[in-house]
């Protein structure tokens, strides 16, 4: 576990000199401006707006992130991990430490881990002050603001499930950036994800066990499409467990010539 631990502060170390770690702030903050210049600019009624508007500012900031952003910014955040061994040839040098192999791919898993958790906190962040603002200075006058903050529990456990049913999704692209060096491969497969996200996500069976669509299972309390988050729960775990395994199987014998 020592070892562990000081891999991944050598890679908090190398994160802090990356676009990774801006992109962890810019990217969810990016969404609740989209959303904010959405619920602004749109001249029809917000669907719920008039009944609770909080619950409108969460379900539509979050719907936005697991749908459109947090496919394409797993890949992006993974394959930028992992460009910083494959870009520089240091696959070699770091076979020659005396560490073990499986602390460096660990590593890389729990840092990008680590970047998308602080992302939804952030993107919580920008919903409750946008929210605020948009109270303050009496934007929206036809949305019902039923309390100065959100129902804390509820949201605050969506983020939460957002973030575990994640999980998945980032073993898999960690996978796929650690295997190939191409930086096109993990965002091509990114890509694809996100489409399959943004299509799938209108069938509930199939959201349940896509890896790019289990965080949309989150908004349940939302979106109220009376799902259960057993199975993608459950889906976001062994698909973890797994990808996890095979990442290390292959990084212990991986040769560098």
């Amino acid at each position: 576990m020592k070892e562990l631990f000081v891999a991944v502060q050598v890679e908090v170390i190398k994160l802090r000199r990356t676009l990774a770690f801006w992109m962890m702030f810019l990217a969810p903050l990016g969404i609740v401006a989209l959303t904010v210049f959405f619920n602004i600019r749109l001249s029809a009624d917000v669907s719920g707006a008039d009944k609770d508007a909080w619950a409108v500012m969460v379900r539509d900031t979050l719907g936005f992130w697991v749908v459109l952003m947090l496919p394409m910014f797993v890949a992006l955040e993974s394959s930028l991990m992992a460009q910083l061994e494959h870009s520089q040839k240091m696959w070699k040098h770091l076979f020659s430490l005396p560490s073990q192999r499986w602390t460096i791919y660990l590593a890389k898993l729990i840092i990008t881990m680590i970047i998308v958790g602080i992302s939804t906190a952030v993107l919580m962040a920008g919903i409750v002050l946008s929210g605020w603002l948009l109270q303050h200075f009496g934007i929206r006058p036809d949305f019902n603001w039923i309390s100065p903050n959100p129902t804390w529990d509820v949201a605050i456990r969506t983020a939460l499930l957002v973030f575990i049913l994640s999980w998945c999704m980032i073993a898999l692209q960690t996978y796929v950036s650690m295997k190939w060096s191409s930086f096109i491969v993990s965002l091509g497969i990114g890509s694809i994800g996100s489409m399959m996200s943004f299509i799938l996500v209108r069938s509930v069976t199939l959201a349940q066990v896509i890896p790019w669509s289990l965080p949309f299972n989150a908004l349940e309390p939302y979106i109220k499409q009376g799902s259960s988050l057993e199975l993608p729960l459950l889906v976001s775990l062994a698909g973890t467990f797994i990808f996890t395994l095979f990442g290390l199987w292959d990084l212990s014998t991986k040769d560098i010539i």
